[in-house]
């Protein structure tokens, strides 16, 4: 259970700053990277009273819980208000716009910058994105996706491995861990080659998998969400090209084995979970139920508002093409459907996925440090795949030389964000409890 205890100190007019819960014990001098102001508790936060004074950072990154409905899915509610790094999952858009301004002065303005070669970037890279399945292992789920500077994804994951850290007791060894995050980025770009360890909880997970066709597909039929009549027939129509397609991209499969067997409605998740979502069963390459594909199906997410990255809101090919870049081993049948008037992106799914649990999984920190070594390696490759074109060589040699200087802004940029993140949980959770929430 968080106990949330806030802090203060003094900024440089001599004034008590509230900013939320302590993330660390050593000195504040990672401080200067950002600009500390006060949102009084008597101002609006995201249009809605805060009830809580918040430094500039944390008021950037606070949603208020009215402004959601969690009316049909309160455990996605519960989820948010659990932990820090749960609310840090819930908060992606918002993170982002703010790393993009916080650091601009990093963004390469140079003919080799990512104006001219933008990197692929995740989108929402953290330590529960590390999934095990049956292809492999490494980041998942690329709803977020685009194009821009690497530090976005970066600073994301960084976060991500502090708030881990913070709530498994190993706050002291954050700095090392980020710091095998960024070792794995550096090496696997000075030697695309590198042989990468497999992390141990990897291996643990692997050791749990069963191979049950009947009670996963009993499961999948449990969490679909039942559809109208109209509904279905609405999306069995749009199903059709998509059907069409994948079969000329897979000629050795029957006619049949997109044909419909049931849909309905999807809601796991946390940062996605307000997203709408189809499971859809199909026939598969016999009418042997036990041989079904499985289908997620998902709205193209907008990442309006998020200034150094480069995406537009209606293209399910940015999801598609990071996916196939930065996956160590991506899903089968990536393709898109138009449904009602927007755009949806889908995958298939596989027997045997776990992501990575930070209160369940992780047994050290060592356990922690080889994920995010992993990571960093898979980040290195993926950013820069089919970047550059025949200039590619200028472009990995201009990452390598400013590399080397931003590890420094990862670590104390990190550090700050962490904190920042966790202020603005812990005025979510206030907030949450409040009668008319």
């Amino acid at each position: 259970m968080w106990n949330a205890t806030s802090r203060s100190r003094t900024n440089s007019q001599g004034q008590r700053v509230n900013v939320g819960l302590s993330l660390r014990t050593h000195g504040l001098a990672c401080v200067s990277v950002v600009l500390v102001t006060v949102v009084s508790a008597c101002e609006r936060v995201g249009g809605v009273e805060s009830g809580i004074a918040l430094s500039h950072g944390a008021a950037a990154l606070f949603v208020h819980p009215d402004s959601f409905d969690f009316a049909s899915n309160p455990q996605l509610l519960e989820r948010v208000r659990a932990s820090p790094h749960g609310y840090f999952r819930f908060i992606n858009i918002p993170f982002s716009r703010l790393v993009c301004t916080r650091f601009a002065h990093l963004i390469d303005t140079g003919p080799l910058g990512p104006d001219r070669f933008p990197f692929n970037l995740h989108g929402d890279a953290h330590v529960e994105q590390y999934a095990v399945t049956d292809l492999g292992r490494g980041l998942t789920d690329f709803d977020d996706s685009s194009e821009g500077p690497p530090w976005v994804d970066g600073m994301r994951f960084a976060v991500s491995t502090r708030l881990a850290a913070l709530a498994n007791g190993w706050d002291d060894r954050a700095d090392a861990i980020v710091a095998e995050f960024a070792r794995g980025y550096l090496e696997v770009i000075e030697d695309s080659t590198l042989t990468v360890p497999i992390p141990a909880v990897v291996g643990r997970y692997q050791a749990t998998f069963k191979y049950d066709s009947l009670a996963y597909f009993t499961w999948v039929d449990s969490i679909m969400r039942p559809l109208s009549a109209a509904d279905r027939r609405d999306l069995l129509a749009s199903l059709e090209p998509f059907s069409q397609l994948m079969l000329a991209a897979n000629p050795e499969l029957p006619e049949n084995s997109f044909r419909l067997v049931r849909v309905g409605k999807l809601q796991l998740g946390v940062g996605s979970a307000l997203d709408t979502k189809y499971l859809i069963r199909l026939e598969g390459p016999s009418p042997d139920p036990l041989d079904d594909i499985i289908l997620e199906m998902k709205r193209v997410r907008s990442l309006a508002g998020i200034p150094c990255i480069q995406a537009d809101d209606d293209d399910p090919f940015r999801v598609l093409q990071s996916g196939a870049r930065i996956a160590y081993e991506p899903f089968r049948f990536l393709g898109f459907v138009e449904h009602g008037g927007e755009m949806f992106w889908t995958h298939a799914w596989v027997a045997n996925y776990r992501e990575l649990d930070l209160a369940e999984n992780l047994l050290s920190p060592e356990d922690l440090a080889e994920v995010a070594y992993d990571v960093g390696v898979q980040l290195g490759l993926g950013h820069l795949r089919d970047v550059g074109g025949a200039f590619q060589q200028m472009v990995v040699v201009d990452v390598r030389q400013r590399l080397r200087e931003f590890e420094g802004e990862l670590q104390e940029g990190s550090r700050v964000l962490a904190d920042e993140v966790t202020e603005a949980w812990e005025a979510f959770v206030r907030a949450s409890e409040a009668p008319d929430s």
